[in-house]
């Protein structure tokens, strides 16, 4: 396919803008590949990136994970729809009732109900994953199972803990034998001591110096099943061809009912989703529906990972620093203009508010908050994460509504970003953003 050379001069000017000292793009359309890269694997080197190199991919690993799943319940070795404590008699939750109808259906749609954010370190041996979910009576039962989505990384953690039982093995080594090694993906790893072997991108933290490497990788083994999948951005083609077009450099490690189970819409997601199948999000752009995941890694590697059904159309954006979201987001848009040949989305008035206290407060889910307050005509809204992360927290915006208690970022208000949610007696107790259904803790 081309080279994409406006593609190629848009990439290298928004990651020097960004802070992101490198980053790696793959785009597959109409069967053909065009793969692209910018900058170098650690600041102040001259280690450059290359379509070949890993980054940390985050939360699109949780895709693998749900492949992983359905290629068990395939096999008969679970029911989607079985209560994991029928797998997993040891099972402690902070609800008895939840821990008796939470079901693997309910944690790969983010419907467990219980607090989704929450890091729990323990160790790098093998019993990682079983010595977290030991732990998860201490996570509080938000909401009852199956009834609001919230994003869960820790219900992920658990269904990679279930995949441990029923398969008979490691979370990575279930995951290479039965869905990286089938695909021939084999430039995607799991351990840091078979990454470190491998040429693989230093994530990176955004200070007031630039771009700076941490301590840590972002992401205990335990994490492994949400999110600490290292990957190249070819390798990321691979699985972006087989959900596309169910074609398979080996064999196919799940049917293509499998494949339309796990994409298909399960349910309504929390803004800025619109849908959720079996881990993989649906949204929107312009017209033309669109099947999504991406990861953050402690704000220190960020990716996107997009395709459009029906189009045989996938880009994924890899990235090496906190500002990589403004990279992916950036590349995201040309290419499905410009190569898929999507309308873009028209910008939508906004709605003007004539009192914006009733929004003000602080939201919590886990260990993220959110603290919104009035900016002139609009709110502004500040993400906090614990101080015990290598990366600070983000810089607030601002939002402006576009529909009733529906938000937009101020400065693009193309896109629904998200929603405030009120109680019968009309009062907002919950805010959808970012995939988080939040709880309101305080209000001033």
């Amino acid at each position: 396919m081309g080279s994409y050379p406006e593609l190629q001069a848009l990439l290298d000017e928004t990651a020097r803008q960004s802070g992101v000292p490198g980053a790696a793009v793959g785009i597959l359309h109409n069967g053909g590949e065009s793969l692209l890269s910018t900058g170098v694997t650690i600041t102040d080197s001259e280690y450059a990136v290359d379509e070949d190199t890993l980054f940390m991919i985050g939360s699109t690993t949780k895709t693998f994970t749900a492949a992983l799943l359905v290629a068990l319940a395939e096999e008969g070795l679970l029911d989607l729809d079985e209560p994991v404590v029928a797998y997993l008699p040891d099972l402690v939750l902070a609800d008895p009732v939840a821990r008796e109808a939470v079901t693997s259906r309910h944690l790969l749609t983010h419907t467990g109900g219980f607090l989704g954010d929450r890091d729990i370190e323990a160790g790098w041996g093998d019993d990682a994953l079983a010595a977290a979910v030991s732990r998860f009576g201490e996570l509080p039962q938000v909401f009852p199972p199956g009834t609001v989505f919230s994003y869960s990384n820790t219900g992920f953690m658990l269904a990679g803990r279930l995949a441990e039982v029923v398969g008979g093995a490691s979370y990575e080594d279930l995951v290479r034998t039965r869905i990286l090694e089938p695909l021939r993906m084999r430039d995607s790893l799991f351990l840091p001591w078979e990454v470190l072997l491998r040429k693989h991108s230093a994530g990176h933290a955004l200070t007031a110096d630039g771009p700076a490497v941490p301590s840590s990788m972002g992401l205990s083994r335990a994490g492994n099943p949400e999110g600490g999948l290292w990957s190249s951005a070819r390798d990321q083609l691979r699985w972006a061809r087989f959900f596309l077009t169910g074609e398979a450099a080996g064999t196919k490690p799940i049917s293509d009912a499998g494949r339309e189970l796990m994409w298909r819409p399960h349910r309504r997601a929390a803004l800025a989703f619109e849908e959720v199948g079996l881990s993989w999000l649906r949204t929107r752009h312009g017209e033309r529906a669109v099947v999504r995941h991406g990861g953050n890694v402690g704000f220190l590697q960020v990716s996107e990972f997009i395709t459009v059904p029906g189009e045989d159309f996938a880009v994924t954006v890899l990235t090496n620093s906190g500002g990589g979201g403004a990279v992916g987001a950036a590349v995201v848009r040309w290419a499905l203009e410009n190569v898929a040949g999507i309308t873009p989305p028209p910008t939508v008035p906004t709605v003007p508010v004539d009192d914006l206290s009733g929004f003000v407060g602080r939201f919590e889910t886990g260990d993220l908050g959110f603290e919104i307050s009035v900016a002139g005509e609009n709110l502004s809204v500040r993400m906090t994460i614990p101080d015990d992360q290598d990366a600070p927290s983000p810089p607030p915006f601002t939002v402006a509504f576009v529909d009733d208690d529906v938000f937009a970022r101020a400065e693009d208000t193309r896109q629904r970003t998200g929603r405030f949610i009120r109680n019968e007696a009309g009062r907002v107790t919950m805010l959808e953003f970012g995939g988080r259904t939040a709880v309101r803790v305080r209000t001033r």
